[in-house]
């Protein structure tokens, strides 16, 4: 079992109509926007700051995305983002979030992205090795997923 509401919650909001495309549903890039918050979150849990970026000159470079849209979110719908580590290689790391809309306590599966993003030496513009003591900290968050047929 995923126990997917055990996972930390790392972003959420509303939806505004600005959020919203011309069919009134909030397009794919709030969507993009929206997950790459809780990305940068999720970081920060592990020790990876910005700051902690800066002090290393590393960071963090894309290299895959993948989306499932579930269910569409109007203005005024609240949202939570919740997120976990997924696996850890020496230079890559791979992360899903799961975007719940909210109703009452209960929540509804809207969205889902899961990431893998490499660490960056900032200088050289190459992959290198995440620093030992986040890769120590990834290591204890990590939580694979387990393929559902009701996801």
């Amino acid at each position: 079992m995923n126990d997917f509401h055990e996972d930390p919650v790392m972003a959420r909001g509303t939806v505004y109509p600005e959020h919203c495309d011309h069919m009134g549903h909030m397009n794919v890039a709030a969507y993009t926007k929206k997950f790459d918050e809780a990305t940068w979150s999720l970081w920060v849990t592990v020790g990876f700051s910005h700051k902690a970026m800066n002090a290393e000159e590393t960071g963090l470079a894309a290299l895959e995305s993948n989306f499932t849209y579930r269910r569409e979110l109007f203005p005024g719908d609240t949202y939570i983002v919740r997120s976990r580590f997924l696996k850890l290689r020496d230079r890559t790391a791979t992360f899903h979030h799961r975007m719940y809309v909210l109703d009452g306590e209960e929540e509804a599966l809207a969205a889902t992205c899961t990431y893998t993003a490499a660490c960056l030496d900032r200088a050289a513009h190459k992959a290198r090795p995440f620093p030992d003591a986040v890769a120590g900290k990834i290591r204890t968050q990590l939580k694979p997923l387990v393929e559902e047929a009701s996801q």
